[in-house]
């Protein structure tokens, strides 16, 4: 049987270490979000992405909600990220 991929998200400690409660809800949520729709392969990949994002978010003080913006950019599924208009 395969496991709950929010479940999996949800225990893995290392994700939202070094962010603040907010900023870890936030990034939760979202993967949680992507999550539900994703096959074991994207899974892994949202991991590793989530890893990241709390990593550049951490080490350089950049918020977790415009990390998020950036990456829904670049895939093309941001709606209107302030500051980042042409």
């Amino acid at each position: 049987m395969r496991e709950d991929p929010v479940q999996l998200l949800l225990e893995d400690e290392a994700l939202t270490e070094g962010l603040t409660d907010e900023e870890a809800e936030v990034l939760l949520s979202w993967l949680v979000d992507l999550a539900k729709e994703a096959g074991p392969a994207q899974l892994a990949h949202l991991r590793r992405l989530g890893h990241e994002i709390t990593r550049l978010s951490r080490d350089y003080g950049l918020p977790v909600e415009e990390l998020i913006g950036l990456v829904e950019l670049a895939w093309g599924e941001a709606e209107e990220l302030p500051g980042l208009q042409a």
